[in-house]
């Protein structure tokens, strides 16, 4: 009876103690790369926790996200305001969180566009022949060139949207869409004008 009892309260103890050591090194790995120390690592942490109790992600996972946010240059703050809409993506999109993180951080928009990129990502890719990743990937090729010549991200996201239709998804529509983008400004024979 001793034995039925303390095996499964052991395995509950290693894996609560795994959990914690994951955050830790996942925290650790943030605040390497971040360089936040101090009261900013702890602002990391607390919404990497807040996170984990509010949302279906852990908190482990949700410190997996900042670590691509700091890897693609983030500060604390951006880090702070950008976490939940790359958690809204990943969620509406089944997609892994450091798989989402990289989307929102390569496409080069700042942490208060992340929510909004995460809706339109969302609503784009369920009303169109592609998903979040295919997308994120085309954004990845194509973002800085339409945010350059001063086309939105619903703008952008509705060309994905449309060529995805066709057939044309990833980096080849990523590819296509920045060739596009760049004949038009070129304004050939009044192109811009049409």
């Amino acid at each position: 009876m001793s034995f039925g009892l303390t095996t499964p309260i052991t395995l509950i103890g290693t894996k609560a103690i795994q959990a914690t050591a994951d955050f830790e090194s996942a925290m650790s790995e943030v605040g390497a790369i971040s360089g936040a120390t101090g009261d900013d690592l702890i602002a990391l942490e607390n919404k990497a926790k807040e996170m984990g109790e509010t949302t279906k992600f852990s908190a482990s996972e949700s410190a997996e996200a900042l670590k691509y946010m700091a890897m693609a240059g983030w500060k604390t703050g951006d880090m702070l305001d950008g976490l939940d809409g790359v958690l809204n993506l990943a969620a509406a999109s089944g997609a892994d969180l450091g798989t989402t993180s990289d989307i929102v951080t390569a496409m080069g928009y700042s942490a208060g566009d992340a929510g909004r990129l995460a809706d339109v990502m969302a609503a784009a890719s369920s009303n169109a022949n592609t998903n979040v990743e295919l997308m994120g990937e085309t954004f990845k090729y194509a973002g800085a060139m339409a945010g350059t010549m001063g086309y939105s991200m619903e703008d952008t996201a509705i060309a994905i949207g449309l060529m995805a239709n066709s057939g044309i998804k990833g980096s080849m529509a990523g590819t296509s869409l920045n060739a596009i983008i760049s004949r038009l400004a070129t304004n050939t024979s009044g192109a811009t004008e049409c």
